[in-house]
């Protein structure tokens, strides 16, 4: 039997800082991005463009119509002896350095977010060398050292195309630094995945992708241990 460590729900809200209104020009397929502040809004206030949240949304569509076209693998891939196995063994780290220099190639993260997801591939690595072989069988449904979700949005289901439609709220700006949530428009009856929150770092003028909220889906070796402990198979 293996038990998902974590599930698709979702943070409370926030007090929003701020959000991203999208408007369509007129006669164009561009859109132009504006950063408003509730707290200061007034009636005839003239709304800013702000180049960041232009880039900082720009970036997350491109990311997400890479993750959900192109490479829909989260990158942690399971080692077996042999094709014809079902016990798995640790981290496949032949296939993962693959996976790894498709994440650095696509210049959509900064080094602490690869830091970050060598880091899991670690701890993954480590417990299922630690777990008995009742863990360990690829047979039994979704392994405990994933999730039984999407990372990228902690969710099941999602709106066709919708990087497209992706939007951030609760901009919050620090020294290059930048926090946020996105959400996608509620559409084709799928609930938006609320408050998923992300983090970007600017590196030599560039936003780049820091953090990802799915990442925190996985545990230490000691979070996995417990588990374990506590769900006999």
């Amino acid at each position: 039997m293996a038990v998902a460590l974590a599930s698709c729900g979702h943070s409370p809200d926030s007090k929003p800082a701020g959000s991203i209104t999208v408007q369509k020009q007129a006669d164009t397929d561009s859109t132009t991005l504006l950063n408003t502040y509730n707290s200061k809004d007034k009636p005839g206030t003239k709304l800013r463009i702000n180049p960041d949240s232009v880039e900082l949304t720009a970036l997350m569509r491109r990311a997400y119509e890479w993750h959900a076209t192109k490479f829909r693998d989260y990158g942690f891939p399971l080692k077996f002896n042999a094709p014809s196995d079902s016990l798995f063994t640790g981290i496949d780290w032949a296939a993962y350095e693959k996976s790894y220099a498709t994440y650095k190639k696509t210049n959509f993260f900064s080094d602490e977010f690869l830091a970050k997801h060598r880091a899991i591939a670690m701890t993954i690595d480590s417990s299922i060398k630690q777990a008995g072989v009742e863990w360990r069988n690829a047979k039994d449904g979704v392994p405990l050292w994933y999730t039984d979700s999407d990372d990228w949005c902690n969710c099941q289901d999602n709106p066709d195309f919708y990087w497209k439609r992706l939007t951030l709220n609760n901009l919050k700006f620090g020294d290059n630094t930048a926090s946020f949530h996105w959400t996608w428009d509620e559409i084709d009856g799928v609930e938006p995945p609320l408050n998923y929150e992300v983090k970007a770092k600017k590196v030599n003028g560039t936003w780049k992708i820091s953090y990802l909220q799915g990442l925190e889906n996985y545990g230490t070796v000691a979070n996995y241990k417990k588990i374990m402990k506590l769900s006999p198979q």
